[in-house]
């Protein structure tokens, strides 16, 4: 392990405190006892995710050994999990916050975990299979920055089998994991059938993946370089100028497009595939002005006016509300009822009750509706409506819209006015004016 302690030692002095994740198992055991070769001040970090019934004997375990070392633990648990059963990336969310809070009260520069040779090479032959981005075929970096934690993995360059032997050699105990000798797991499937044929090729495999893994990570480091200065000069606000994207090359819009979808959904990156990346150039290439797709995790990918962006959808909820001479919509926007003639815009309707039946609701829209239009003989659907004022797809359920007891459509507010509204030298006596929540768009 020399050129593993070289490695802990260019980056840690004895002066800093760093995190460690125990688990108890031979990887953590072993980076540990190599901590405490070197004399480096560690906090151990032990996560329970209640999975099996030894991870209550794995705490116990890592307990007392730690009171025996006098090195402090901060132990944590996972009382239950938002689906209902464990997965792995919210256990590795609730793990990584956790480093964090321990990091920050000890004010600790440094994570350590115990990833060697083989996950890397298990990790890089699984996202060949599944697929993935550059960046992520790359593997586990030997060493990252996260939320200005500088994350250390000195044991990518050894192979499980040299930790067992380190371990039995200086006599450290550990606890084993029993799950990993399940095949049903794909990466126990390529531990325990593909790793041993590697190993017959050749017995530093493990050394040639780091290898590719370092030379993929160089290459995106360089096409990032690119791809942020290119964003500085096309986006605004998250906004992508579509005509200045449609003059790159096909493999920097590709390339464009994940570095921009990694910073919208950060951690939730893992639901983005490739297909994902490939619709997004595709909208933004194609010849319509204006268009809008669903992505994951309530996301819409839209194209309007120029631009290109994703926007959280907002949940709306279909209503129906019955008219006073002040309602208030779930919006906070506001129907008033006037005494004055005020302006002749899309925001004041001028009605006579005798041509409608009360009382008068404000609802959203509804599919097949149809409206009488102004200066238009006959009925226009809702919808065609909405569509030919390029209202973003996203938008549409939130446009109030007055109707009277008969479900006759009178007003589409701020947009469109049926027949029903009359000129201001016309006989009227019910007057509505809309008034938008004061600091939102028009």
């Amino acid at each position: 392990m020399k050129e593993e302690k070289k490695f802990i030692q260019s980056y840690i002095s004895k002066d800093d405190v760093c995190v460690l994740a125990l688990s108890g198992g031979p990887d953590s055991m072993c980076l540990l006892s190599i901590l405490l070769e070197l004399d480096i001040p560690v906090v151990c970090v032990h996560v329970n995710h209640h999975t099996r019934e030894s991870c209550e004997r794995d705490y116990l375990f890592v307990r007392d050994y730690l009171q025996k070392q006098d090195v402090p633990l901060e132990y944590f648990e996972i009382d239950h999990y938002v689906k209902g059963k464990f997965t792995e990336q919210e256990a590795r969310e609730f793990r990584y916050e956790r480093f964090r809070e321990v990091a920050l009260k000890y004010q600790a520069k440094f994570l350590l975990t115990a990833h060697h040779g083989d996950d890397l090479t298990e990790t890089i032959l699984m996202r060949i299979l599944r697929g993935s981005t550059l960046e992520g075929y790359a593997g586990i970096q030997r060493k990252s920055l996260w939320n200005d934690i500088v994350v250390l993995r000195p044991l990518l360059t050894v192979r499980k089998k040299d930790i067992y032997a380190y371990l039995d050699e200086r006599h450290i105990p550990y606890v084993e994991d029993e799950s990993n000798l399940n095949d049903a797991f794909l990466r126990n499937r390529i531990r325990h059938v593909v790793l041993p044929f590697l190993e017959q090729e050749n017995p530093n495999y493990h050394l040639k993946m780091l290898q590719f893994s370092e030379i993929l990570l160089e290459s995106n480091m360089l096409i990032q370089e690119e791809v942020k200065r290119l964003r500085t000069i096309i986006e605004q606000k998250q906004k992508i100028n579509v005509s200045a994207f449609q003059k790159l090359s096909l493999e920097m819009k590709k390339a464009y497009v994940e570095s921009y979808l990694s910073d919208v959904y950060k951690d939730d990156i893992q639901v983005i595939s490739k297909r994902h990346v490939l619709l997004f150039v595709q909208m933004i290439n194609n010849s319509r002005s204006s268009c809008m797709l669903d992505f994951p995790k309530q996301f819409s990918l839209i194209k309007q006016n120029g631009w290109c962006f994703l926007q959280k959808k907002q949940r709306i909820e279909p209503y129906c509300i019955k008219v006073s001479k002040n309602t208030i919509l779930p919006n906070g926007d506001r129907l008033e009822q006037v005494d004055s003639y005020g302006e002749k815009s899309n925001f004041e309707i001028h009605l006579r009750s005798c041509d409608i039946r009360f009382p008068l609701y404000l609802t959203t829209r509804k599919a097949g509706m149809k409206m009488e239009v102004k200066n238009l003989h006959g009925s226009k659907k809702v919808n065609d409506i909405l569509i030919d004022a390029h209202i973003q797809q996203i938008k549409k359920d939130t446009i109030p819209i007055l109707v009277d007891s008969e479900g006759k459509v009178l007003w589409i507010l701020g947009l469109k006015k049926s027949k029903y509204d009359l000129e201001k030298d016309e006989s009227y006596d019910i007057i509505y004016k809309y008034i938008k929540r004061e600091g939102k768009e028009i």
